[in-house]
Formats: C-alpha cells, structure tokens, sequence
C-alpha cells in the first residue's frame, strides 16, 4: 500500500551506507598516521580531566602535545571515538566532542564508567561515522507504515501521500480581531488557519516574507490552548533561531539537544542550565558529588587483587551506582517539572528521540525548514504529535545526500514538496515580503512563486543610493571571452575563477565611489568553497572596512540571512557547458533572495546560458537591470 515509504527505506539504507563507507575508509582502514593527515584524528594525547557531567554521563578532557597541532575537522557535537593504541587491538569508547578548544578537546562517553584502559596511555582521539539518526529514521518509517489509518499519524500519512483525501476541518472559532495584528493579511491568514485546523497546515515562505515572525504567532496561539508545542526544524540554527524569537515573544522554552550544538544565545534555555536555579539542583549536586567521591576511592584498588581489596571495591562502585539512580531520580522529576510547565520543546527532529522526551506527546508539531530536512527524520517529531504544522519554501536548498543512487531514488524529496503538491487546499502562502526591491525580487517571484509574492511598500524601491534608479539594483557582469576560466581550487577539492575575483574586488571599490557610505552590508556569495577561500585571501582589510560588514561565503551558508549587497561568482567557465551543481535552481534563488537593495551576478554567459534557466535570467537583467562585459571594467 505504501510503497512510497518501502522506497525511502531503501533510499534511507543506500545513503547510511554511502556515510559509513566514506568515514570507514578513513577511520579503520587507514593508519593513524593517515587519520592525522587527513584532520580527523588526534594522537597521542594526555588526559587532562575525568569526572561526570549533566546525567551523569563520563566525560574525559584530552590534549594534544604543542608540537602536534596540523590541521584538523575536530569540533563540538561531533560523534568521536577515544580509543588506546597500547595494545595490538584497539581498545575504544564511542561518545559525542562537547568542546575542542586550541589543544584541548572535552568527550562526553557514551558508557556508565571510565573504561579502565585510560591509565594505559597511547590514548586518541577521532571523529566517527554515527548512524544512530538513521536507525531513528528506519525505525520512523516502520511505525508510519503501520500506524491504524484513523490514528493521527495515520490521517497526516495518507493525506501528504495523497492515499486519502478530506477537506480540512476545526473545532475551533477563529481568532479575535485583535490578536496578532501587527501581522499582515496572509500572515494573519496563516495564523489563523494553522491554529484550529485539526490535522496538517503548511505554511508556504518565499524568502523575506516574515515566516518566521508568522510560526512564533502560531505557536503563541497554539500555547494558550494546548501547551508544551513541539516547536523542529533539521539544523540546531533553525531550532536556535526559532528559540530565541519564541522566548522572546514571553514564552517560556525548553531547548533539548546536544549542548556542544547549541548556540550560546539559547544555552541559558536548556534542560541543563534550567535546572541550576531550581530548589532540587543542590540536593542533586551533592548526590552527584558523594557518588564521584565513591568512585574515586574505588580507584584505589583498580590495580589490587587482593579478596579484601576487591570487596571493598565492589562496595564502593555499588554505593556510587545507587547514589547515582538517587541523583538520576531527582534529575527525571525535575525535568518532567520543568517540561510540563513549558509553552515549547524545541529540538531537531532526531533530538525528539532524547531521553527527557521519553513517552510524551504532543498535541501540536511544528516543523520549520521542511524542506531542508529529510522525509524520514520530519516523521520522527511527527509520530509524538495529533497535529502537524510545515512550514518553509520547497525552492531553497534541499537536504544534503550523499548517495547518488538515493539521490535519484528520491530521498532528496522532502514532505513539504509532497505536501504543496498532494494537500495544496492546506497551504496557506505568505505573499508579501520585506526584504528586496521589487527589481531584485521580481525574477524569482516570476520563475518560483507564480509571480504572487509583491514587495511591502517600505522595500520596493529601496536601492542603495537611495536615488530611485531601480535599473541599478540589478547588476549582471558577462565574463564572455575575457579567458577567465575556472580552475581547481589550492587543494584540488573544489573551484575557482581567478578572474571574477578580479571583477568582484571591482565591484566592491566602484559601490565604496558611488555609495559614499560606510554602513552597508556586503555578502558575497559563490557556490564554491575554492573561490570562498581564494576570495578570503584576495579581499584585504581596507577593502573589508568600507562596509558595516563584508561576508564571504557558499551559497548554503547564506541560506536564512540577507545584506544590503550581494555579490555572486558563479566560478563556471569551460567550453563543454558545465556547470555542476549549478543545475539545480533552488541554489541560485537562495543566492540572488538574499540581497535587499542590490545585485550583482558575475559569469560568463557563454558556459552559464546554456542552461535555459540562467538565460532566462540574463534576459530579466535585460530588461529590467543592467547587463555590461568584464572587458568594459
């Protein structure tokens, strides 16, 4: 019956494989030489500290000696492996990175104790493969698969699948005039609608159109109803975001998930540190503190064979192990304390799976960014919850995927794009944005958003010079015949185009002579990392200091953010009319929405235009901006 969610098992499978296969050929197979190498390894290393943290869970503080400091992809949230090398097999231990800071790096082990192999030295440290998130997401698939049909998760799985069809309904009246009315007319419509639906809402988010103004009113709607809401989105800074905006509209959130993942500005909503100011929390540190003494002095006869000495130490690890289920205890009751009386529960979606979150459900899902997460993992959330709310825009940038082969077999499908698709009478879209001139915005709006979406009157004529010449806004450099070809990047891993670094180091000196400002925000944008570095290198500090700010970047790491100025390099530049990745459009609609008052696109329209997409736009530029040759610069 569904063999759309067979599919994406197999899909889910082909890709956890590709994952590992790419972490096993480094971590097993090579040596650790090699592992060193290649940054994901530190060897050999001292233990600086042991003890046991939040839930009690072991940690161990290494570093690495001052001569060993080469490059390295170590960082928190990581899964790692500290492992010994004192004997012919490997010994290891597998946990989470919590920090890495300079040479020293904090391991939260996934395991009740210390193993006893760290006083044997030759001990290191790598970063892992990790497939707990898709045995969550197989195991997620399953229960969708066999959920009764008039369950909700059953309801919500034959409609976004278009297996059954129903009208939506509510139970409830609508909103009072005066709530959220700040908001505009499709904002409005938005909460409204999300909030008394019974089943499934989508909330459709062309870029700058306050989407994420618009969730915060649902939510706030939706808490005074039926609290906590389960507030996903698939990356911690989507969850962070949506934290910070939900707090700071008088909602009390909890913020669940790996601490190392989290964004110091919402550290201070955390489980963990929510629960230091509570009257409990001394009482559970001092029985945190008896245990650890326990388990210190049963160190003491780690290396004693004596019956006396070994009973004494047997003891000692039983008091510490029954101190520690009191400490634990105390630390459950708190939590259920703390996540009862909560307005939200923000996680990622896999973070639902956390062990606060155990046995409880939801009356509402919000899920934020769905079309950058992954079908399976949206399912995880939604198994907990009789409501669903989506919200995000199906043309921005999809999930990563490794596997080719699960590419194609359509893991990179997500549930927003099913849902726009097979429920569009659920869809509410967002139609007025606050972001770009209505020369910036007007391409995409055409070619993504049926031309739906109109600029707020506050930004449809805003340009930088602030003279009205909206033809300026948009500004289109043809690289055609300049020999400005695309090159590998310095470690052969990605590409650059040299000459369009020059053209961009043009652009920026004529905006510091025209603009005779010192306030704007400059991103620039390409979707390679070797031109990000080679423009990193070649963009100098007097140059960096003439705008407010100045950002260099891929096109994924923009995807959310927005500066007065944007310039994109589009580094392609070959006679065989390639242009990799560039093919799919999503990636070029998130790079030109993030410019508010100007647009600058540099390459070579003989490689780019072959492709009917980049032609149209080079067209729109025509006719509404401006298109000049690199030869005239």
């Amino acid at each position: 019956m569904f063999m759309i969610l067979s599919s994406l098992r197999e899909s889910l499978a082909l890709e956890a494989a590709e994952q590992a296969r790419r972490y096993g050929e480094l971590t097993t197979s090579a040596p650790i030489s090699a592992r060193i190498a290649e940054g994901i390894c530190w060897y050999p290393l001292r233990i600086v500290e042991t003890g046991y943290g939040f839930g009690e869970y072991p940690y161990v503080v290494v570093e690495r000696p001052a001569e060993k400091t080469s490059p390295h992809h170590l960082s928190g949230g990581k899964p790692a492996q500290l492992f010994s090398a004192a004997e012919r097999d490997q010994r290891s231990v597998h946990g989470t990175l919590h920090w890495v800071s300079g040479r020293r790096a904090h391991i939260i082990l996934r395991t009740n104790e210390h193993p006893d192999w760290l006083d044997d030295g030759k001990i290191g440290l790598q970063i892992i493969h990790d497939d707990t998130s898709f045995a969550e997401m197989e195991k997620a698939l399953r229960r969708v698969e066999e959920a009764d049909a008039d369950s909700p998760v059953g309801w919500i799985r034959d409609l976004l699948y278009g297996v059954r069809f129903r009208s939506a309904t509510t139970s409830l009246p609508p909103l009072p005039p005066s709530f959220a009315s700040a908001l505009n007319d499709s904002q409005r419509a938005a909460v409204d609608f999300a909030t008394r639906v019974d089943d499934l809402a989508i909330i459709h988010g062309p870029p700058g159109t306050g989407k994420t103004t618009t969730l915060v009113e649902i939510i706030r709607a939706t808490a005074s109803r039926a609290r906590p809401v389960l507030v996903c989105a698939p990356s911690n800074a989507a969850v962070d975001l949506l934290t910070e905006r939900c707090s700071a509209a008088g909602l009390d959130v909890i913020r669940i998930g790996n601490l190392s993942r989290i964004d110091r500005s919402v550290i201070s909503h955390t489980m963990a540190e929510r629960w230091k100011d509570h009257p409990w929390a001394p009482d559970i540190k001092r029985l945190r503190q008896q245990a650890d003494e326990y388990r210190r002095l049963a160190t003491k006869y780690k290396r004693s064979f004596g019956r006396a000495e070994m009973e004494q130490r047997r003891l000692l690890i039983a008091e510490a192990k029954s101190v520690s289920a009191d400490a634990r205890r105390m630390e459950e009751q708190l939590a259920n304390v703390l996540l009862n009386d909560a307005d939200v529960i923000a996680c990622t979606p896999v973070g639902v799976r956390s062990m606060d979150l155990a046995g409880r459900e939801f009356d509402t899902c919000v899920l934020d960014e769905a079309g950058q997460g992954l079908d399976p993992a949206a399912w995880i959330p939604i198994l907990r919850s009789r409501r669903l709310i989506l919200a995000g825009d199906p043309f921005q940038l999809p999930p990563t995927v490794m596997s080719q082969k699960a590419a194609t077999s359509g893991l990179t499908t997500t549930m927003l794009e099913r849902a726009i698709t097979t429920v569009p009478d659920r869809v509410l879209l967002l139609d007025e944005q606050y972001r770009m001139n209505r020369v910036i915005m007007g391409f995409s709006n055409t070619v993504f958003y049926g031309g739906k979406v109109t600029a707020h009157t506050s930004v449809e004529e805003h340009t930088i010079l602030d003279d009205g010449d909206l033809r300026s806004s948009l500004r289109v450099i043809d690289t055609s015949g300049k020999g400005w070809t695309e090159e590998a990047g310095d470690n052969a891993e990605s590409l650059k185009n040299v000459g369009e670094a020059t053209a961009v180091l043009h652009v920026l000196d004529s905006i510091v002579t025209s603009a005779h400002r010192h306030d704007l925000s400059v991103g620039i944008i390409s979707p390679y990392r070797g031109q990000v570095r080679h423009l990193d290198a070649v963009i100098d500090n007097g140059r960096r200091a003439a705008f407010g700010s100045l950002d260099i970047n891929t096109v994924d790491s923009f995807q959310g953010s927005e500066c007065d100025v944007i310039i994109i390099s589009l580094v392609r530049s070959n006679d065989d009319g390639d242009i990799g990745f560039l093919t799919d459009t999503r990636r070029m609609n998130v790079a030109i929405t993030r410019a508010r008052k100007m647009l600058v696109v540099i390459g070579d329209a003989s490689t780019i235009c072959r492709h009917p997409f980049y032609e149209r736009f080079w067209a729109y530029a025509e006719e509404f901006g401006t298109v000049e040759s690199a030869w005239s610069i």
